[in-house]
């Protein structure tokens, strides 16, 4: 029985951590609770920040008190490279790298406190400036409460 609506935040995070051992350099996997409070050039990158956004009902039985429950969750690839901080093309192309191997990681993972798999969906615009990227892939999961 699910008891906390951010439950798959330990699920995802220890998910990508397992499918981004390895990589050079070093990706770190944070939480929201990580970032609070930390300037952007103070920020650990490469990163992935694993956010919640938001839910919307899918399904909803007669009286209430069953619902399903549809989350999307942010995996957000932070990178930082000054080789050519007008362009960024550096850090696009540590971002594309890194988001591939996200996506490959948590497309169609079933997270145990889930109904079904993660299934990538639209998310926000990527951003790039002072030689920082920012690029989101969204996920969405069933949650049946």
């Amino acid at each position: 029985m699910l008891d906390n609506l951010l439950a798959l935040e330990p699920e995802l995070m220890e998910r990508l951590r397992t499918e981004l051992a390895g990589l050079t350099p070093a990706v770190h996997v944070l939480s929201a609770d990580d970032l609070a409070g930390v300037k952007e050039e103070q920020q650990l990158v490469p990163a992935v920040h694993v956010v919640y956004q938001n839910y919307r009902v899918a399904e909803s039985r007669q009286d209430g008190k069953t619902v399903l429950i549809n989350q999307t969750w942010l995996a957000v690839v932070v990178t930082r490279n000054v080789a050519n901080l007008k362009s960024s093309d550096a850090a696009r192309k540590q971002a594309g790298l890194i988001s591939l191997r996200v996506t490959k990681a948590l497309m169609g993972f079933r997270a145990a406190s889930a109904s079904g798999p993660l299934k990538l969906a639209n998310g926000p615009g990527a951003g790039f400036h002072k030689g920082f990227g920012y690029l989101p892939l969204a996920f969405e999961v069933d949650l049946f409460l």
